[in-house]
């Protein structure tokens, strides 16, 4: 009898660049950030031990040895660094995006080395311009009381970084330099999820989906309205908070970096909740409008001018 040779089983490089493998991780890396939050916390002086304590304790240290097929291998560290890039643009809140800073720098740094055969590695990290540029100016964003031990750490993991002239520089992302231009590039849809009465492309709505969604929202702008006060309710409740907010920033000065501090601290939780709920809630644009207010003389009560 013929002997029959069995096949290795390997990935696909399209794997890593599909929402299996790239929800995942970004849920992992948002678990990181919360869990690095909590103990920072309590402890905050030696934030990078700290930071490479729960990396080990999480199993991150185990990210290398998800595949050894070359050709697979090359597209696991793209996504894998790039969904790190991700969360270091400016629309991030400063802690989150220093903890990916500390993550890109330490799996870009602990690729497996000197194994027989030779395992592939990642010579350079894709970045586009922009964001090469929003990357060296973070430390110099980290001015906050609460932030200000964070500091040093980013600034020598940078640096370090450019030294080793680890990455390389693309287009601004509003080119798309990146391969693939976007991720997941492929949706998976579990079965029987789809609308069996009409065709569905993977990744989109069916027209029935869409009109229930759509009377959702109208149920709900209803309901809001049915409960929304009147004009003149409204009116006097804005003429007594303009009351009330006039006589406490004549108490305590119109200068005052107390309430910038307060106001800062208030935008970090709400950025750090809505990365919680990364994927579950649409992205608030209102923090923007909180940012700007927040930087100016009496905080968030310049909201209502």
């Amino acid at each position: 009898m013929a002997s029959v040779i069995r096949g290795n089983v390997a990935l696909q490089p399209s794997y890593f660049t599909s929402s299996v493998y790239v929800k995942a991780l970004r849920e992992d890396i948002t678990t990181l950030v919360h869990n690095f939050h909590e103990q920072y916390k309590e402890d905050n002086t030696k934030p990078f031990a700290l930071f490479k304590t729960l990396w080990n304790a999480q199993g991150w240290k185990w990210m290398h040895f998800k595949v050894f097929d070359s050709r697979t291998r090359e597209t696991f560290l793209n996504v894998t660094v790039r969904l790190f890039l991700e969360r270091m643009v400016k629309t991030q809140a400063p802690f989150t995006r220093t903890v990916a800073l500390f993550a890109l720098y330490t799996f870009f740094n602990t690729q497996p080395s000197g194994s027989a055969p030779p395992l592939r590695g990642l010579s350079h990290i894709p970045i586009p311009i922009d964001q090469y540029t929003s990357l060296i100016a973070l430390p110099s964003t980290l001015t906050t009381p609460y932030l200000t031990p964070l500091q040093p750490f980013a600034s020598y993991v940078v640096s370090a970084l450019v030294n080793a002239q680890a990455f390389h520089l693309l287009p601004s992302s509003d080119f798309g330099a990146l391969n693939p231009r976007d991720v997941p590039r492929e949706i998976f849809v579990e079965e029987g999820l789809i609308d069996s009465n009409q065709p569905q492309r993977k990744g989109h709505q069916s027209k029935r989906d869409k009109v229930i969604k759509a009377r959702t929202a109208l149920d709900a702008v209803g309901r809001w309205l049915e409960q929304t006060p009147s004009t003149s309710d409204v009116r006097n409740t804005s003429v007594q908070y303009q009351t009330r907010k006039t006589r406490l920033l004549q108490e305590i000065g119109p200068e005052s970096t107390s309430l910038r501090e307060v106001s800062q601290g208030v935008v970090d939780r709400l950025r750090e909740a809505q990365e919680t709920m990364e994927g579950e809630v649409e992205v608030w644009p209102g923090l923007a409008r909180l940012q700007a207010a927040s930087e100016s003389a009496g905080g968030m009560l310049r909201l209502l001018q």
